[in-house]
């Protein structure tokens, strides 16, 4: 079980740490929108190729997983005659 304290700690590190560069940026909270908007622009598309990268892997997992118990009921039967 993934421990869920440490993932709110970095995620509460995150925000606060966001929260001090949009400060640091100056600006009124009409800026600090843009930049926000510029900033998801950019890593949007990085994190939908990471997803996207993920994803691929899973399924070549669970194609693999799909043979190992393919060639596992075949033995079985094999070994039950």
């Amino acid at each position: 079980m993934p421990d869920t304290l440490k993932l709110k700690s970095k995620v509460q590190a995150l925000q606060l740490n966001t929260e001090g560069l949009l400060k640091l940026l100056g600006g009124g909270s009409d800026d600090r929108l843009r930049f926000w908007e510029i900033l998801k622009g950019i890593t949007t598309p990085a994190e939908f190729r990471l997803v996207a990268h993920q994803l691929d892997a899973m399924q070549g997992l669970v194609k693999q997983v799909q043979a190992s118990a393919k060639v596992i009921e075949q033995t079985a039967a094999k070994i039950g005659k």
